[in-house]
């Protein structure tokens, strides 16, 4: 599977925002250990969702937008609604769960309880949207502040930095 996110960073200029998220993404693939092993290959620039004629062009700039950029705003918004939506979606499917049951048939450690684990799943995942865990649907992450929530970014312009990018990313996993 394919997803678009949105990769913050700080840099001089375009070339410069493009190769640092090629360069936090790269480190942070790393082994199975790695706690950022969601994905498995990327495409700076973004890739299926880019601009260009060629798509896999790793090299492509031309959708990196800088802070004071109407793209950037863009980006922005749309990486929050995706998440939102996300969230939304979670949330309904919890509130369907009944938890007593489920708790209930943990009690019992002589059997598989992978049919518990599926219906628990959506806990996992509201869980690591609300502690902050990058993943295939956080949509956005800020490489300086290793954060996917956009507040530490937006204090730093507000506070008058004027070298923030969003380089968007599509990731395969």
């Amino acid at each position: 599977m394919h997803v678009l996110q949105y990769a913050a960073t700080q840099a001089d200029s375009i070339e410069q925002a493009h190769a640092n998220v090629k360069q936090y993404l790269e480190t942070n693939l790393g082994e199975h250990e790695s706690y950022n092993n969601w994905y498995d290959w990327f495409v700076v620039g973004g890739g299926r969702w880019s601009t260009s004629d060629n798509p896999y062009d790793d090299s492509y700039l031309a959708d990196v937008a800088y802070q004071d950029s109407r793209q950037f705003q863009e980006y922005l918004d749309t990486a929050h609604k995706w998440r939102w939506e996300e969230v939304e979606r979670l949330e309904k499917e919890a509130r369907e769960l009944n938890l007593t049951e489920l708790l209930d048939n943990l009690q019992d450690f002589e059997h598989d309880h992978f049919w518990v684990a599926n219906k628990l799943y959506p806990l996992k995942k509201l869980y690591d949207l609300a502690a902050g865990v990058w993943n295939c649907d956080s949509y956005f992450i800020d490489t300086i502040n290793d954060s996917t929530n956009r507040k530490y970014m937006l204090q730093s312009i507000d506070k008058g930095a004027k070298d923030w990018y969003i380089v968007p990313v599509d990731f395969h996993f």
